[in-house]
């Protein structure tokens, strides 16, 4: 037999309807004091983790939870569990036919940031000067050919 999930329940005025009415008028619901969503690090998701301020990572997308937990049918403590994580493979195993991205759009912070790139060793870094040098001197000999082609008439 399989363990089936149990949902506590909501309490009056936190059903699903009563969220989607809140999304609709709600100004900030992400947390972003009127900034845009941006890249957002690992580390920066992970200082976001009580109830009082849960951030998750839901398919690469980062969300401020917060206003959410109370409509979780499945409860605040299961979702304090994924809050400073990604729950990408909890959210897809128990809610697969619901689109979270919609359903959390106006908690967007932003979306996961990708480690940077590792940096050039010596070796790497003057090969990366040289072929720089030759792209800027590629670009004179073409703005100069386009020079003789205006003068030309045939631009």
């Amino acid at each position: 037999m399989s363990a089936r999930r149990r949902e506590k329940g909501v309490k009056p005025g936190f059903s699903l309807m009563d969220w989607i009415r809140l999304t609709e008028h709600a100004k900030d619901l992400a947390g972003l004091k009127g900034g845009r969503p941006r890249a957002v690090t690992m580390e920066d998701v992970a200082q976001h983790k009580t109830e009082f301020d849960a951030w998750t990572i839901l398919n690469g997308r980062v969300y401020n939870l917060t206003p959410y937990l109370h409509y979780h049918p499945g409860g605040i403590p299961l979702l304090r569990g994924v809050a400073g994580k990604d729950c990408t493979d909890l959210f897809n195993k128990h809610h697969r036919w619901v689109n979270g991205a919609t359903m959390l759009q106006k908690c967007e912070v932003g979306w996961l940031a990708t480690a940077p790139p590792p940096p050039l060793d010596e070796d790497d870094a003057d090969a990366a000067d040289a072929d720089a040098a030759d792209d800027d001197a590629d670009d004179a000999d073409d703005d100069d050919d386009d020079d003789e082609e205006r003068k030309n008439g045939l631009i």
